[in-house]
């Protein structure tokens, strides 16, 4: 076992949220949980802690004592939705040291990690592996993980704060895709090897049809593609709301761009689908009359753009064959490409491993599929598969609780299209049953009853240098110390 540097500054970012309390650590560990190819500890081949599962355990130890919790035991209450991702948790974990077992040989399976055949390259019989201990740990993470920001975001500052650093969040995405591609075309990716240390297989170098795949701070671009689009749903929502539109705006346009340009087949599918569910939704509301002046905006330049973009492709020969061989290569030759035929048989292998399991599942973390639906029918059955869609029902979904033109509305309504645009990623290339940190952080978020907050109150004092200067413990300036406003 060895810690990587980024570990070492994790740990002592996790001892001053000791000493500051919570808001800091919610501060610090959110940008965390985008480093995706970085390994805090590293555990010589048994797998890697990554930053953001090791600041969750340490800003566990912050709120400790320090957080009101009713918010969080009334989210964990039947039949609201942290009962239905509890439930999932148990079951999920149980049938991982139980199935594998009591299933053995039953049916031969793509195994995550090793088994007892050595590392998983090929089918092998069905039993335990390393996966159902890693995943189970990552599923109860993500309890937790729930369970801490639905108490933090039960206060109204802390709900506030909340939102704004998930906004940071995802300007901080961005800047690591630019750096992932300006060190890649100076030839200094070497600089990135500090957060690029985890023992995975990376895929950081890659060009398709001459354009860079993207990957920013993670290991692979469909990695990157699924933070994007939550990051997308997440800064889109709240421009079309009307929230802090001069940062939330550019946020989502620039994050759009960047799917385009990933060369990501995750992307090229899950983007045209958010966005018109984002178009839908903001056309409903405009007939209502309900919207700000940047949804009315968005319905009506939206089409426009779309048909000037097409025409310009349409009538620039190279543009049309630049377009045509991407499109090619990562859609409509994909399934007959070598990465393409894996990812199907991992998905025929996962069904039918959910067919001779009787629908009860192998196990979590036992099998590897290419589709997060089918990822969670092979590894935890039918039950399991139940249980987190009445979970995902109750988040994408919600309950409106505050008035329209709130910003606890707003933000809880991008937190949901943040997780929308999350599902639809994991859906079309999601190995795992694991939907990452950062899926419920906006989950608490979209589950979150705050007081009702005007909009004009949470747009203007973001970012708030008193409101940070207090969420780190930092002396606050003279005006704020007298109350002047």
């Amino acid at each position: 076992m060895s810690v990587g540097v980024i570990g070492l500054v994790t740990v002592i970012i996790g001892a001053i949220a000791l000493l500051r309390g919570p808001a800091f650590g919610f501060v610090a560990f959110v940008p965390l949980t985008l480093l995706g190819a970085a390994g805090a500890v590293l555990l010589g081949g048994s797998g890697t802690i990554q930053p953001g599962h090791l600041m969750l355990g340490l800003l566990a130890a912050s709120c400790w004592g320090r957080l009101d919790w009713s918010a969080a035991r009334r989210d964990l209450a039947f039949p609201r939705a942290g009962f239905w991702l509890a439930a999932f948790t148990v079951l999920a974990v149980c049938g991982a040291a139980i199935l594998p077992r009591l299933l053995a040989q039953e049916t031969f399976i793509n195994a995550i990690g090793t088994t007892e055949y050595g590392p998983s390259v090929l089918l092998v019989p069905l039993g335990p592996t390393s996966g159902n201990v890693t995943q189970s740990i990552y599923i109860v993470a993500d309890l937790v993980c729930f369970v801490l920001c639905s108490a933090f975001a039960g206060r109204p500052d802390g709900f506030r704060l909340l939102a704004r650093v998930m906004l940071v969040y995802c300007g901080l995405n961005i800047a690591f895709a630019a750096l992932d591609l300006v060190t890649f075309w100076t030839n200094t990716s070497y600089l990135l090897d500090p957060i690029r240390n985890a023992d995975y297989q990376l895929h950081v170098e890659t060009l398709v049809t001459g354009l860079k795949r993207i990957v920013g701070s993670f290991t692979e671009t469909s990695s990157f593609s699924y933070a994007t689009l939550g990051a997308l749903g997440y800064a889109a929502e709240l421009w079309l709301a009307g929230i802090r539109p001069r940062l939330s705006g550019p946020i989502a346009l620039v994050s759009f761009l960047l799917l385009v340009l990933s060369t990501s087949t995750t992307a090229y599918v899950a983007t045209p689908v958010l966005v018109a569910v984002l178009y839908v939704r903001t056309l409903i509301r405009a007939a209502h009359r309900r919207s700000p002046g940047t949804a009315y905006a968005f319905v009506l330049l939206a089409p426009l753009f779309l048909i000037a973009v097409t025409a310009c492709i349409l009538l620039t020969p190279r543009a049309m064959a630049a377009v045509s061989d991407t499109l090619s290569v990562l859609l409509f030759d994909k399934a007959s490409s070598q990465s393409g035929i894996e990812r199907a048989q991992w998905n025929v292998t996962a069904w039918q491993n959910f067919l001779d399991t009787g629908g009860i599942g192998t196990g979590l973390g036992s099998v590897r599929a290419s589709s997060f639906p089918i990822a969670l029918l092979a590894n935890t059955g039918a039950p399991g598969f139940a249980l987190l869609m009445v979970f995902l029902a109750y988040v994408l979904i919600g309950v409106r609780t505050a008035p329209m033109g709130s910003s606890a509305t707003a933000v809880r309504d991008a937190s949901r299209m943040a997780c929308l645009g999350l599902f639809l990623g994991a859906s079309v290339s999601g190995a795992m049953v694991d939907l990452g940190l950062p899926f419920f952080i906006f989950a608490a978020l979209a589950c979150r009853r705050p007081a009702p907050v005007d909009a004009r109150r949470f747009a203007p004092s973001f970012p708030s240098v008193t409101g940070f200067r207090r969420s780190f413990g930092l002396p606050l300036p003279a005006a704020a110390r007298e109350g002047t406003p």
